[in-house]
């Protein structure tokens, strides 16, 4: 496979001044990334997923899937 996926935990600020959180699956193409190309392909999955525009966004926990489930198959 040449993605990969991963489970990424998040909080984020709504209109109303509120703090929410929530939980996004991400797929990233294998490739020679930096750590921050990495956070915004991350950022960007979680506005597509979930219609954001403006909300500020603050990634608090990130799960490779596929390694996981590697590790059960063992």
């Amino acid at each position: 496979m040449d993605k990969i996926l991963y489970l990424v935990s998040f909080k984020y600020g709504d209109r109303f001044g509120d703090t929410n959180s929530g939980n996004c699956t991400v797929f990233i193409k294998k490739g020679d990334y930096s750590e921050s190309e990495v956070l915004e392909m991350f950022i960007e999955g979680i506005k597509t997923n979930f219609g954001f525009e403006n909300e500020e966004i603050v990634i608090t926990n990130i799960i490779n899937l596929e390694k996981i489930r590697r590790e059960l198959e063992e």
